[in-house]
């Protein structure tokens, strides 16, 4: 058996050496993610191993990705293109690689285009632009974010905004044709209550005229028959007048102002004063905040709840109304915010209850009374037109809060009303 030479065993170390070296840059490559795969030799036969690293996964979740991904070298030459973006120009991704962003850009958007591409290469930009392939125009946003000091690239995120574009052109010709449907509206609105209004002046006129003519002739159930004739105008009246008003609330935006509401409530007070003393009401009111709101509406709301109190009172009981309010605490709002009231988390609400002592309702019926044209009694014993209530509940969404009714038949009912402070902290077109 011959002894190892000197040389065998240099030849040998040298060989372990080269093994090592090679093992040494096997392991920095997998370590910096830079291989997906190597290969090493065993038994005199080469075998590869696949890597499942993390770069691996990232190109698997790029392929995978909902938008477009690109690498870009720093002359807008596409190095790498998942296959989204293939899809979205209708190019085979082989064809992308190697060719140049520019490319697929629309003429009028280069120059744009080329401004965030230079800001990107410093860190990263964000903007819209189109895409142009075969003369189809495609409105994209883009990511551009650098990606040195570990590549030399940038890299380029793309969203399809397409159907986002279609849709807000959709929305943008509905709210075109509501503006024009709601103008049509308030002018037809306007001329029909006074077309309405003028005969049903001379109806009233003329009534009036009749008694004091023929007052002391009139057949016998003619007085009757004029007193019937001039309420049902009177009522005709109120009817368009109160239309009108409910039409006109959705178009009062930039009229919000500091609103005192203890001084709408007096002036409420003072227009009943005549109604309170005939009735004998007592009305027991509490201290109300400064909000953002319409004065006119703030009036219109209490005028139709307080005179809902006085109007549904029982007989022979002398109305008692109570008047108070209290700030919503933090975890109401956000209850509310999940029911059917839409309030915002970030502001702070007021609740204004009107309670009164009068014949009440059944609790099913709490949501019907706000319909317009719906109502619970008898138009002989109470007038009314029907649509106050719902006109209180269209003021109260106008400006942002909401209004609903606690009550039992026979036993009284408390109406809440839900306000903001403040108007300019909601986003109004929401």
């Amino acid at each position: 058996m011959r002894t190892a030479t000197t040389e065998d065993l240099l030849s040998k170390m040298e060989g372990l050496q080269m093994q090592l070296s090679e093992a040494h840059e096997a392991i920095d490559a997998i370590k910096s993610g830079s291989v997906d795969a190597f290969a090493m030799s065993k038994n005199g036969r080469a075998e590869v191993f696949t890597l499942q690293s993390l770069d691996f996964a990232y190109r698997v979740l790029i392929e995978k990705f909902g938008e477009g991904a690109l690498n870009l070298t720093h002359d807008g030459l596409i190095v790498y293109s998942n296959s989204y973006f293939s899809r979205l120009i209708n190019k085979p991704n082989e064809k992308v690689t190697g060719s140049n962003i520019q490319d697929y850009i629309s003429k009028d958007m280069r120059g744009k285009f080329r401004e965030h591409f230079a800001l990107a290469l410093q860190g990263n930009s964000k903007t819209e632009i189109t895409l142009s392939v075969n003369k189809k125009r495609i409105p994209v946003y883009i990511s551009l974010t650098s990606l040195q000091p570990q590549v030399a690239a940038v890299g380029m995120i793309i969203t399809d905004l397409s159907e986002k574009k279609r849709n807000e052109q959709i929305l943008q010709k509905k709210n075109q044709e509501l503006e024009y449907l709601n103008k049509s509206l308030d002018q037809f609105a306007s001329i029909a209550s006074h077309d309405l209004q003028e005969p049903l002046r001379k109806i009233q006129n003329f009534t009036s005229l009749f008694n004091q003519r023929f007052g002391d002739i009139q057949p016998d159930g003619a007085k009757e028959l004029i007193c019937k004739i001039k309420g049902a105008a009177e009522r005709m009246s109120l009817l368009i007048k109160d239309v009108l008003n409910f039409s006109r609330i959705a178009h009062s935006e930039n009229m919000f102002v500091e609103t005192d509401l203890n001084h709408i409530l007096n002036n409420t007070l003072e227009d009943f004063n005549l109604l309170i003393h005939e009735k004998n009401a007592s009305v027991t009111k509490g201290h109300l905040p400064i909000i953002e709101a319409i004065p006119l509406q703030m009036n219109q709301l209490f005028y139709n709840l307080i005179g809902n109190a006085l109007k549904f009172s029982k007989n022979g009981t002398a109305p008692a109304i109570s008047i108070s309010s209290r700030m919503l605490k933090s975890e109401e709002i956000q209850k509310n915010i999940h029911l059917k009231f839409n309030l915002k988390s970030h502001l702070s609400y007021v609740q204004i209850a009107i309670t009164d002592n009068g014949i009440g309702f059944e609790k099913q019926f709490a949501e019907q009374i706000f319909q317009i044209f719906e109502r619970l009694n008898n138009q002989q014993q109470y007038s009314g037109t029907g649509i106050g209530l719902a006109l209180c509940q269209k003021i109260a969404v106008h400006h942002q809060g909401g209004i609903y009714a606690e009550a039992r038949e026979n036993n009284g009912a408390t109406f809440y009303t839900l306000l903001p402070l403040a108007q300019s902290a909601i986003d109004m077109a929401g």
